[in-house]
């Protein structure tokens, strides 16, 4: 055994995983996104950083000459550098295994049960803005550096520019505290678009692998031979992934008295249930278990030439409907799982290759930030207006979109790795930077969309429910009114809104009744502002508005404004503020909850003089 060899490699895999750490945890704090930190840890550790830095300070004559810096050309001179570069070339296989068990887990989602609560509107925006932005980028791609990419590179970074990083996006949510339908439709179209952008990627790559060994052009009746052939091993080896594991955990009903003795019910007796007796809840046993099955499957898809990102796809599949769910728990280990993360992206930070960095790859790579940009924007944005999302989700949803890391990041690596011998690395150094910049400008545009979000929804509950006097005037109650106080006689909501935003159309204060109307009833759909004490505020928020209107209803029959509530609304307040004025919304909000503190409240109401309306 070459201990120098064991020595070089047990000083990588500590470097490598301090230096992402590290890098990790002053991103974080910097707030640049943590996983750009890791990746910028493992090119400072990377044999690729460490030759640039030689040649751009230790090429002089006075360098390879003194004493003090003999040390570095004895390294380089003597073999070091090369075998520093090839034992980090030898942990490339944590790539492959890392981006199988992540496609393994997605697997989860495509649980029947899950898919049918998506619905037909978020797997259409879904596939719309995947398709989009799909075409925007391969097509443009093609069009704009025709010269040097043809159409499979094109088609392959066109597939990568599908997936989108959610983690940024749900961790602001959960900062912010958001829920609700917003988070619900990204979350179903996320995975979803992963999951697409998988399959997508995974065909154009193994063309792509077909042409270069071939050294041809595929006929398209060979095209469709090859991907079906490819597609039914991928399949094969995933039954086999699912039936290893479904025999390794067996779900069983044992009494608690045989449970603590550790024996198994007859109708468990199977050879590996015996010997591996497990059920599938999170531990770090089960975790080490599905690893390595799935490291066994995808070894196979790769030596078959199958789409191993297929194949573990399809095996999570099987497991979450035909077999237990809780397998994929156990992929959520944290303490766990944190390793993995910080091997495989410090290892994306040990491949780049500085020195490649040029102006033409960062055009190329300016040319796919703009692309990915537009589509994700344009086809978001499209698929919400076509199946009539709530206005604001309309405005919001691209947004959040556009973050891009994870999954992106590791196909990247595996386009460099794969297509050697093809323009690989030239994919991996054009979308490498822009993945930088999704990554750090999608944080900050998320952040404020998702704050503006707030202020808009869920900053509303929380001025109405203000008691803080000093925090901005407090508006007049009869300037606010203005007269405008109708005793109604209607019992359900629809009604009440319906006559309120007609009232307001005749005084010209809204533009369009049956606009505001749809937009008042589909707000209310996403969360309504009304109060145990008997008072609802549906509102909007009213383009070209110069001041706030607020119409009020005293209801001869209270009725419950949301069926979940547990008490009768008997106060409607219709509240119309301008759209660019948010300030202005909420401090009516907050003057109207202070004022319904006040015990002369509802008599200084009818002493405005409601006018009776039917």
């Amino acid at each position: 055994m070459d201990m120098q060899f064991m020595k070089m490699q047990i000083l990588e895999v500590g470097l490598l995983l301090l230096a992402a750490y590290i890098g990790g945890l002053v991103a974080r704090k910097l707030k640049i996104g943590e996983i750009v930190g890791q990746i910028l840890g493992g090119m400072l550790v990377g044999p690729h950083f460490w030759e640039w830095i030689r040649r751009l300070f230790f090429s002089g004559d006075f360098f390879t000459t003194h004493p003090a810096f003999h040390w570095v050309q004895n390294f380089y001179t003597n073999g070091g550098y090369q075998r520093y570069s090839q034992i980090f070339e030898s942990y490339n296989f944590i790539t492959f295994l890392f981006l199988g068990v992540i496609a393994f887990s997605l697997g989860e989602e495509l649980h029947h049960a899950r898919l049918r609560q998506v619905g037909l509107k978020a797997t259409f925006i879904c596939i719309f803005q995947g398709l989009v932005t799909f075409f925007f980028i391969a097509f443009g791609i093609k069009l704009l550096f025709w010269h040097t990419f043809n159409w499979i590179d094109s088609f392959i970074i066109g597939s990568i520019g599908i997936a989108t990083a959610p983690a940024i996006t749900f961790i602001v949510m959960n900062k912010l505290k958001i829920e609700g339908k917003l988070k619900n439709i990204l979350a179903n179209i996320v995975v979803l678009d992963d999951i697409m952008e998988v399959v997508i990627f995974s065909v154009f790559l193994a063309i792509a692998q077909s042409q270069y060994i071939s050294g041809s052009e595929l006929t398209p009746l060979s095209l469709t031979w090859k991907i079906a052939r490819e597609l039914g091993l991928a399949l094969l080896i995933a039954i086999a992934i699912f039936v290893v594991l479904k025999l390794a955990f067996i779900r069983r009903k044992i009494k608690i008295e045989d449970d603590r003795k550790g024996t198994l019910a007859k109708e468990d007796k199977t050879f590996l249930s015996i010997i591996m007796f497990n059920h599938p809840t999170p531990s770090v046993e089960v975790l080490i278990i599905i690893i390595g099955v799935v490291a066994v499957g995808i070894a196979f898809a790769i030596h078959l030439e199958a789409p191993f990102l297929i194949t573990a796809v399809l095996a999570g599949y099987l497991i979450a409907n035909f077999h237990h769910s809780a397998f994929f728990d156990s992929l959520k280990l944290d303490d766990v799982m944190t390793i993995f993360n910080l091997l495989f992206f410090g290892m994306i930070g040990v491949s780049i290759h500085i020195e490649s960095f040029n102006r033409t790859t960062l055009l190329f790579s300016l040319g796919y930030f703009v692309l990915r940009a537009s589509g994700k924007l344009i086809g978001n944005w499209t698929g919400a207006k076509i199946t009539k999302q709530d206005p604001k989700i309309v405005a919001t949803l691209p947004k959040l979109m556009l973050p891009q890391a994870g999954m992106a990041a590791v196909e990247i690596v595996l386009v460099a790795a794969v297509l050697k011998e093809g323009n690989g690395l030239l994919i991996f150094n054009t979308i490498l930077p822009a993945l930088v910049l999704f990554e750090l400008g999608g944080a900050y545009i998320t952040e404020k969309t998702l704050e503006r979000w707030k202020d808009y929804t869920y900053g509303e509950k929380q001025a109405f429910d203000s008691t803080d006097t000093d925090k901005g005037k407090i508006l007049n109650l009869e300037d606010l009114l203005n007269g405008r106080v109708y005793e109604l006689g209607f019992t359900n909501k629809e009604d009440i809104l319906h006559r309120l935003v007609g009232i307001a159309a005749v005084q010209e204060v809204i533009p369009d009744e049956d606009i505001v109307y749809k937009a008042l009833v589909a707000r209310e759909e996403l969360g309504h502002v009304s109060t145990p004490g008997g008072l609802a505020l549906p509102h909007s928020r009213i383009n070209g508005l110069k001041e706030p209107h607020v119409f009020c209803a005293l209801l001869r029959h209270p009725i419950k404004w949301n069926p979940a509530d547990t008490y009768d609304v008997h106060t409607v307040f219709l509240i119309f503020t301008p759209e660019d004025k948010p300030n202005v919304h909420l401090n009516v909000l907050r003057s109207l909850s202070i004022l319904s503190r006040q015990a002369d409240f509802q008599q200084r109401l009818h002493t405005f003089g409601a006018e009776a309306l039917s």
